[in-house]
């Protein structure tokens, strides 16, 4: 996938980011962080330049979470959970969810680009729940800008050596750390999901 991904970017440049992260958002299985640090390992060898990158991915995400919030608005709820329920979020979760999402939204808006499934599911339950797209979108701009600088900066400050990483990456201590950031990140995301839950009312 990286290979593939690596080529599609270098061949097509700011309109490969673009589109390879509208389509992530929307929900294809593409690693949509992994196109921007693989987007900033080429810079110093390509055209492009991370300014570029950082705009044509951010406009991406921003066209996916406008197409999710627009999905969610026409969709409504009850379509919605049959594909989140494989994230443990039915139907009735997301009615709940979305009557609290009118208070707690903006601050998952931003947090949901950092957590896979939240970052799909928080742009359809903001358009079911009747969120104003003019307040959807200021904390979408916002959140996206935040969560693709970092991972793209970090691409171009390591992009130089990222056949040094993927070979450490191997090492079993790498391996072990990285398990318990997974790890972590999904208790992480449990407990989001937890909490607003409770916070529902959901028993």
């Amino acid at each position: 996938m990286k290979e593939t991904m690596m080529a599609f970017i270098g061949h097509y440049g700011y309109a490969a980011v673009f589109i390879s992260m509208m389509l992530g958002i929307i929900g294809l299985p593409l690693p949509v962080e992994f196109v921007m640090l693989f987007a900033g390992s080429i810079v110093a060898a390509t055209q492009l330049h991370m300014t570029g990158l950082i705009a044509a991915a951010w406009l991406g995400a921003i066209a996916g979470m406008s197409v999710n919030y627009g999905l969610g608005r026409t969709v409504g709820i009850a379509s919605i959970g049959k594909v989140t329920k494989y994230i443990h979020l039915d139907e009735n979760k997301l009615t709940q969810l979305a009557v609290r999402f009118q208070k707690s939204g903006p601050a998952l808006i931003v947090i949901g680009y950092f957590v896979a499934g939240l970052r799909h599911a928080v742009p359809f339950i903001a358009g079911a729940s009747g969120m104003p797209y003019k307040k959807f979108i200021v904390y979408a701009w916002s959140g996206g800008l935040l969560w693709i600088s970092a991972f793209a900066l970090f691409g171009q400050k390591f992009g130089r050596h990222w056949h040094s990483l993927i070979k450490w990456l191997h090492h079993p201590v790498a391996v072990l750390a990285i398990v318990i950031v997974l790890c972590l990140a999904l208790l992480l995301k449990k407990k989001i999901f937890s909490s607003l839950s409770h916070a529902s009312g959901v028993k």
